[in-house]
């Protein structure tokens, strides 16, 4: 019988993105203390817009990684690959000489999906290339989707049973007696209401219909602040954005402070009421600035893109509204502003939601879970 060496397959920060926190994380968790995890790196220092290019450095990358994963395998014998897939091409032509050269040196192969694309990828690949995925997936043991609806989502490639649903998580960065102080002072006050998106400012992720919504908002109410956080990702969306305030003329009420983190993101968010994120980005798995939305008690509002179908109870944990739909955020927002019982009530469950079901604590035990049912196969 071997150790129970995992080789981690994955890319740690920088840069900051989902898996590549996903990763750091794992590394750090106390899997340690059941299991020996070997990290092989797969990251590229450069900006997030190089992931899954054909370039000198992604094949130089991809060829490193294949070398160093079949030392790893010869030298440490470990029981299981885990391996976070890519879900376009290039990636997954890398991660699929990953699996099959774990299988042939002896290795169980647990797969992990982060987005929520993966049977459009496999739809809208060529025939040959379907061809190479099937193969691929023959020798997958496991496949980890983020939440039930992705539980089909590898069609006949995987059997069912074989998939397993491990929902993203996060540390308790806000503790329940900041979160009930929190609670108190909105029940209390009558300062103004704050209403913040956080993430890359990519006009796929929805900031710019906020920018709408914000001008239907401020026309109804003056007792508003939108706070729009986070790094611009494309030069046209910032002009875009800032030609809207100033059409608007609502520069005192928008404001855009940059990318947030650490304390500043959790104070940020703890003074907040309201948190939206209307995103339609394509790809879209389960957002961690979701989850830290919910940490914070914050009401929800989002499209029903990848796992939010799931996570938003109408009326519960927050609301949904269709893509594009300024209209309905808008209304979503004034709902909430003019119902501040409302607004307490989906707090309280937001809080409650992300305790049972978001922590990191509970994604670990999953993971856990999932990695012994995989050695005992």
């Amino acid at each position: 019988m071997r150790n129970k060496n995992i080789v981690i397959i994955g890319p740690i920060p920088p840069p900051i993105h989902g898996v590549s926190i996903f990763t750091d994380k794992i590394l750090k968790a106390e899997l340690k203390r059941y299991f020996k995890l070997i990290h092989l790196d797969t990251t590229d220092r450069r900006n997030t817009p190089n992931i899954g290019r054909l370039d000198f450095v992604n094949v130089y990358i991809a060829l490193r990684s294949i070398f160093f994963l079949i030392y790893y395998l010869i030298e440490y014998k470990p029981l299981i690959v885990y391996i976070p897939i890519s879900q376009n091409t290039l990636g997954f032509l890398r991660d699929g000489i990953f699996i099959l050269v774990s299988r042939f040196l002896g290795a169980k192969v647990i797969i992990h999906l982060h987005g929520g694309i993966f049977d459009v990828f496999y739809r809208n690949s060529v025939f040959i290339y379907k061809l190479f995925i099937k193969i691929c997936f023959r020798f997958v043991n496991t496949g980890i989707v983020l939440c039930d609806r992705f539980k089909n989502i590898f069609g006949d490639l995987i059997e069912e049973k074989d998939v397993k649903i491990v929902s993203n998580g996060i540390d308790i960065e806000i503790p329940d007696d900041k979160f009930i102080a929190r609670m108190e002072r909105i029940r209390n006050e009558k300062d103004k209401i704050k209403i913040v998106f956080l993430g890359t400012l990519d006009k796929r992720k929805g900031f710019i219909d906020v920018i709408h919504a914000a001008n239907y908002v401020i026309k109804e109410t003056d007792n508003v602040e939108f706070i729009i956080a986070g790094g611009w990702y494309f030069q046209k969306d910032k002009e875009e954005a800032l030609e809207l305030i100033e059409k608007y003329n609502i520069g005192e009420k928008v404001l855009f402070p940059g990318p947030v983190r650490g304390e500043d993101k959790w104070k940020l968010l703890s003074d907040a009421h309201i948190f939206v994120f209307p995103t339609y980005y394509f790809a879209e798995g389960q957002p961690l600035v979701i989850l830290e939305a919910m940490m914070a008690g914050l009401p929800v509002i989002s499209t029903r893109r990848g796992c939010l179908k799931n996570m938003i109870k109408e009326g519960i944990n927050g609301f949904t509204v269709a893509e594009g739909d300024i209209k309905g955020i808008s209304e979503k927002i004034l709902l909430l502003i003019n119902n501040r019982a409302l607004l307490m009530s989906i707090s309280e469950n937001n809080r409650k939601e992300f305790l049972e079901n978001y922590t990191w604590n509970k994604c670990l035990e999953r993971l856990k879970k999932t990695f012994e049912e995989t050695i005992q196969k």
